[in-house]
């Protein structure tokens, strides 16, 4: 019971982020859950494989897989709400309705402890060799046992106006804008340079939270929270970005968001329901002569990439990407066969063609429009690719070379906690609501509350 309760925690931290594997992947709307059949007849063996997933890419992959092979694959896309309800009702039952299921890196560690994913070592060396390592260390249990592969990597950059980089800083390119975001305190310099000119550095602070596993990980070998400098850093620009109004006040996946990336945007205060505002609302307010600003970078895996593209009108074309305070990732679909399926070998061939087939990653690339895969290979056959939404930047190569500084010995299954805790330690500050000291106070309070094995440092920066 205990590991189903840790597992029904850890899904529920991070369901928010289910559906941005790529821009393919909303999860199934005003249901509990879509499924596709394919109309190919199943193979001789009679072997249908089930697959449960949180996004939509998998149901490609399944008529691809279904008109090569003959077997057929029924796809089921759950609503996030209900993903973690029905995982814990259906593996936690040991059932064998499902053959193949997904999970993103910070729901693995739990699934494999509670023992859903079946032993994927045969794959191991395959893995090893061809795929990004990030992907390859996420998919192992703590005892280095592979359980779940990804056809999809997810590294992260800043992705900025490359027009209005020229304007203000007289270049745009990426190694000069990267150097500007560099350090929290140059991204600090970086925003007052451009709130000089009218413009936001970036929507909300909320876009520094991907840089706060820059140094250490949140939690070390002796279960001590680890506060250092760098997030300190992180916390006091945070503050500085905001009490400023250095930032929109645009809410990442608010509308006033996804509008900053066509266009100009109202001047928002930091008080603004941007939850309740409209794109049609926004314009009319600019048409009627409201003061405005722009947009000049956003912080997010390579999904991210993706959402801009698409949503960035006139201004398609005029993004670059480029590195941060450092390398990161986020999301990621990875793929693992039930323990306690009847179909183990057959759901481990779909595994193995969605993730380890050269053609199939070739393909993906193309069909997803953009999203970036884990196979290393094919990344950099592809690395001289000008990508044309981002001024014809090489944005594969760019990628490949940013997952060469991931980390993934940084990462604990602490961290969402520590980030949310540390993120309401930084908004009670900026507005007014708390000092510093007091915030750390309480932030080491909620996170050890929430974990009672964790404990606060003798050189923790409070007193």
């Amino acid at each position: 019971m205990k590991k189903f309760l840790a597992l029904l925690l850890a899904l529920a931290m991070v369901l928010s982020m289910a559906a941005c594997g790529s821009s393919n992947s909303a999860p199934a709307a005003n249901d509990s859950k879509t499924e596709t059949k394919s109309d190919a007849a199943p193979a001789a063996d009679g072997e249908k494989i089930v697959v449960w997933t949180l996004a939509n890419d998998l149901k490609q992959f399944a008529e691809r897989y279904t008109a090569e092979t003959g077997r057929e694959v029924e796809v089921v896309v759950f609503d996030s709400a209900d993903y973690a309800t029905k995982i814990m009702q259906t593996l936690g039952t040991e059932s064998s309705d499902l053959d193949v299921f997904v999970g993103e890196p910070q729901m693995l560690p739990n699934f494999f402890e509670a023992g859903f994913a079946a032993d994927l070592s045969e794959l191991d060396a395959q893995v090893a060799e061809k795929l990004v390592d990030y992907t390859y260390e996420a998919g192992k249990d703590d005892q280095g046992v592979l359980r779940a592969v990804s056809y999809q990597a997810c590294p992260g950059s800043v992705i900025y106006r490359r027009d209005l980089a020229q304007e203000v800083f007289g270049t745009d390119d990426p190694d000069a804008i990267g150097e500007k975001f560099s350090s929290f305190n140059k991204i600090v310099e970086t925003a007052a340079e451009l709130d000089k000119a009218g413009y936001s550095i970036f929507g909300d602070t909320g876009a520094l939270r991907w840089f706060s596993i820059s140094s250490n990980p949140w939690v070390n070998e002796n279960n001590e929270i680890i506060v250092d400098q760098d997030r300190l850093d992180y916390f006091d620009a945070a503050v500085a970005l905001y009490q400023n109004d250095y930032v929109a006040n645009a809410s990442e996946w608010s509308a006033p968001w996804y509008a900053s990336m066509a266009g100009p945007l109202p001047v928002l205060s930091a008080d603004a329901n941007v939850w309740e505002m409209t794109g049609d609302g926004l314009a009319e307010d600019i048409a009627n002569g409201a003061e405005t600003t722009q947009v000049f970078s956003y912080v997010m895996p390579s999904w991210g990439a993706l959402i801009i593209r698409d949503n960035a009108g006139d201004n398609k074309g005029k993004f670059g990407v480029c590195s941060g305070v450092c390398s990161f990732f986020g999301g990621g679909t990875f793929l693992a066969v039930n323990e306690f399926s009847k179909h183990k070998e057959a759901a481990k061939d779909f595994i193995e063609y969605c993730t380890l087939n050269n053609d199939t990653a070739q393909w993906w690339l193309e069909a997803s429009n953009g999203d970036v895969v884990s196979n290393k290979e094919v990344l950099a056959a592809n690395a001289d690719y000008q990508n044309p939404s981002f001024g014809n930047q090489n944005t594969y190569g760019f990628y490949l070379k940013e997952m060469e500084h991931i980390d993934y010995s940084l990462i604990t299954g602490y961290d969402d906690s520590c980030k949310e805790a540390f993120g309401a330690a930084i908004v009670s500050v900026q507005k007014g609501e708390s000092t510093k000291e007091d915030a750390l106070k309480n932030f080491y309070t909620v996170v050890t509350t929430q974990y009672p094995e964790l404990v606060i440092p003798a050189d923790a920066p409070i007193n």
